[in-house]
């Protein structure tokens, strides 16, 4: 994999009304160290606002580190509930992760497919199913 990557991102929230589907398509950064696929990019909200994000790939888990107005620290291990904060302007809620899949593909040298599924709760109350999926190819 070439340092310089694309990174495509599809998710969707599946709530009790229904859910919007995100997609983002930018460039990042990827490197491998210690045994782990590391991808950093950058992200611009409709407010123009900026977070820096880190996706660390393990062979046991994924971490997905955001930093901006809105930050956390979304660790996904398949079979667990991990607990984190999710800080806004407006303050923090500690949210529950419950990771009921994790799969990752390595299909060349020059792309990746990460997809995870996983459900979100809010002080122990289940809010939403969620499908991430997201594709590393190289810049070319």
């Amino acid at each position: 994999m070439t340092k310089e990557v694309l990174v495509y991102v599809s998710g969707i929230q599946q709530e009790v009304d229904g859910g919007e589907p995100i997609v983002l398509v930018t460039a990042g950064t990827y490197y491998y160290r210690n045994g782990k696929h590391y991808i950093l990019y950058e992200e611009i909200d409709e407010d123009g606002q900026v977070s820096k994000n880190t996706i660390k790939i393990g062979p046991q888990a994924v971490d997905v580190i955001r930093k901006g107005i809105v930050g956390s620290h979304m660790l996904f291990e398949q079979g667990k509930e991990n607990l984190t904060y999710y800080d806004t302007p407006y303050g923090s809620m500690l949210m529950g992760i419950s990771t009921s899949r994790i799969s990752f593909r390595e299909k060349s040298l020059s792309r990746m497919e990460l997809e995870i599924d996983y459900a979100l709760s809010v002080d122990g109350k289940h809010m939403s199913d969620c499908n991430i999926q997201i594709m590393i190819t190289a810049k070319m």
